[in-house]
């Protein structure tokens, strides 16, 4: 033996050692006899999450942008920003919702926060801690209950994103139980996509994460297998069925539904089992959607007056999207993905109104079915078959282009539920496409040991390079400041173009990475590292209305300004006019508007503001989602019903008396009493 290693030399010891590892690695990624993964390959990537989760959660980090309230409430640099800036865009996470997750905090966590006047039923939207059945299928939300503040922001804030990531990658490695690496990436470059950060909540992040889900459940139930492990995987999918729902934002859960409905379809048909086995593989799928549908239905019918409300709210109502709606400003903007880096530095430009409405993903997968369409041709030129996955991945790509593009089809949009979702929403379709069509792209390569042809892999890398190429020209035609302040767009579109041409000549770790690299360069960095979350309990007029209300209980509060008074007041737990609320109390505006004259105005789901004024209470919009009201010390409706003031200003009122002034931060805030 020493002779002959003596013979080969040391290169040919490494080749020898390169060989084995080789054959080692092969035969711990072989698939199982039935074609599911190896157990290894199955747990590897969501064991690293989930370490990564309890890391984060045990530091009390998360992504929130409740440190915004440092810029009014602190002075220097914020302790507790670790990396990034607040996005203060986001109201909708650090102002609205994790405003009432204080709030219920202070109250206990009931079944109906008691802030607004009438009430407000926690367990409808908003996804709020409570200590209500329901919180059962809101495991995003157990951390509140159970664990110190900072800790359960960390856990609402990781484990939907953490759900999303295991979900992709389940599915990736399903249909490419080979190659893990490559599901890793893949699962991990979908996490990273611009419109999931800047729309990054549960209500976002609980419909990819489902939709990935049910999909890799129905690939199990299709293949030959244990029956249990079809069992197991059907009760996870009900259970994350049941989570979206009750999250009931329908505008991202559409282009979910979509995306599972069109490419389920693509895999029942190729599976070419028949009607009477189909209904057998797929009884542990029909069994979830029914036990799901329970559940749903009971959480339904218990809230009923709440849903009645909301739906008939004047906005956002019933709410419905006309299909072809987009525009040529709109086609840019949905395909802007790999200019986005400048949504970072607040430029948006001709794109959009802000950056959250802005955001688009990279669309690689339209670039891909170019590869699926000319799989198609291949499957059908080899074996006279049409390959209906391939073939449904590019339909689904087809129905949310027409959505956006092609003009009076709203009755059959109307009957498929499509008019639900919104023209920024239902991009997200793209980004689970994204995934779609690369892994299944693969999966057939894979299978027919092939790579697609050059012209194919050019002209996928040119449907890339093409609407980028759209995109610059109108944003220099219009000097958008978007050009000068990221010049990363150049690296991001020579990023999309090396994934889409590595993944169709079947180099998919290349394309992989590519594409990883790409959605990091315009994703990574949109929401900060914070720890623990801005407590406005804990700021110096938090603290004095915590003191009043000890000694009046039962005092009513009202907030004058923008929003920072009003938010001490929500957080506080007080029960105040102020607040976003998702459908109207009736008590509060029987208070307010007693013969209903401002109904419209005040009949939706919107933030409640208040500004000083003369007279009884006036209600405008300044948008559509937000209600401003003006106040009057001496009117009737405060001598009756207000007894406390906290305001962003000085208030020139003779029946507000001063009690206190508190200066905290950049500005100060005044605390009345109504006399």
């Amino acid at each position: 033996m020493h002779d002959q290693a003596e013979k080969t030399g040391p290169h040919g010891a490494f080749l020898g050692a390169a060989v084995r590892l080789t054959v080692l690695s092969s035969r711990l990624v072989a698939p199982r006899p039935s074609g599911a993964p190896a157990l290894l390959v199955l747990l590897g990537y969501p064991a690293v999450v989930l370490v990564v989760f309890v890391v984060l959660v045990v530091l009390g980090v998360s992504g929130s942008s409740t440190g915004s309230f440092w810029e009014f409430f602190g002075r220097g640099p914020d302790p507790d920003l670790i990396a990034g800036v607040p996005r203060k865009i986001r109201t909708d996470e650090w102002l609205v919702q994790s405003g009432w997750v204080v709030s219920q905090a202070q109250q206990g966590f009931p079944a109906v926060n008691q802030t607004l006047p009438g009430g407000m039923d926690a367990t409808v939207q908003n996804d709020l801690p409570s200590w209500d059945w329901s919180t059962l299928f809101r495991p995003h939300v157990w951390g509140f209950l159970v664990l110190p503040l900072d800790q359960g922001m960390a856990v609402r804030w990781w484990l939907p994103f953490a759900a999303l990531l295991i979900a992709a990658y389940g599915f990736a490695v399903t249909l490419m139980p080979r190659r893990p690496v490559t599901a890793a990436l893949l699962a991990t470059a979908l996490g990273a996509s611009p419109l999931l950060q800047w729309w990054f909540l549960p209500t976002t992040l609980w419909p990819v994460a489902w939709a990935a889900t049910a999909l890799t459940t129905l690939v199990w139930c299709l293949r030959p297998g244990r029956r249990r492990v079809r069992w197991a995987a059907a009760a996870v999918t009900a259970y994350v069925t049941v989570t979206m729902t009750m999250s009931i934002y329908v505008p991202f859960i559409v282009p979910a539904a979509v995306v599972v409905v069109v490419v389920g379809v693509g895999l029942l048909l190729d599976a070419r089992l028949g009607l009477r086995r189909s209904v057998g593989a797929l009884l542990p799928l029909l069994a979830a959607v029914g036990a799901a549908g329970v559940v749903l239905g009971a959480w339904i019918v218990t809230r009923l007056d709440t849903v009645r409300a909301l739906l008939g709210t004047v906005y956002p109502g019933q709410r419905l999207e006309a299909t072809g709606a987009i525009d040529f400003g709109g086609a840019v903007a949905a395909f802007s993905g790999p200019f986005q880096r400048a949504l970072q530095d607040g430029e948006t430009g001709a794109l959009g109104p802000n950056a959250s409405e802005t955001a688009a993903p990279l669309v690689i997968g339209l670039a891909m079915s170019v590869v699926l369409v000319w799989l198609v041709s291949e499957r059908w030129r080899r074996e006279r078959r049409i390959d209906a996955v391939a073939l449904s991945v590019v339909v689904a790509h087809a129905v949310v282009l027409a959505f956006l593009f092609v003009p009076h089809w709203d009755a059959l949009a109307h009957l498929l539920l499509l008019d639900r979702t919104t023209v920024a929403r239902v991009r997200s379709a793209f980004d689970l496409l994204n995934l779609v069509s690369v892994v299944v792209a693969t999966a057939r390569l894979d299978a027919l040991r092939a790579r697609s042809t050059w012209s194919t892999a050019v002209l996928a890398g040119l449907v890339v390079l093409a609407p980028s190429t759209v995109v610059w020209a109108v944003l220099r035609a219009t000097g958008s400041t978007v050009l000068s302040v990221s010049s990363a767009w150049t690296v991001v579109v020579a990023l999309l173009v090396v994934a889409v041409v590595a993944a169709s000549r079947r180099v998919p770790l290349v394309g992989a990475g590519a594409f990883l690299a790409a959605s990091l360069v315009v994703g990574l960095g949109v929401n900060p590292l914070y720890r623990g979350v801005f407590d406005l309990t804990e700021t110096d007029m938090g603290r004095e209305v915590a003191a009043v209300a000890a000694q009046d209980p039962d005092a009513q509060w009202l907030g004058i300004g923008t929003f920072w008074a009003g938010a001490v007041l929500v957080e506080s737990g007080v029960s105040t006019y102020n607040g976003v609320q998702t459908a109207p109390p009736e008590e509060m505006w029987d208070e307010i508007d007693d013969d209903a004259s401002d109904e419209d105005a005040w009949n939706r789901l919107a933030n409640v503001s208040w500004v000083p004024g003369v007279g009884e209470p006036t209600v405008t919009n300044p948008y559509r989602d937000q209600i401003q009201v003006t106040f009057d010390a001496c009117s009737a409706f405060a001598q009756e019903h207000v007894d406390y003031v906290v305001s962003e200003s000085r208030l020139d009122d003779p029946c507000a008396v001063e009690v206190d002034r508190e200066e905290q931060g950049s500005a100060p805030l005044w605390l009345y009493r109504v006399d």
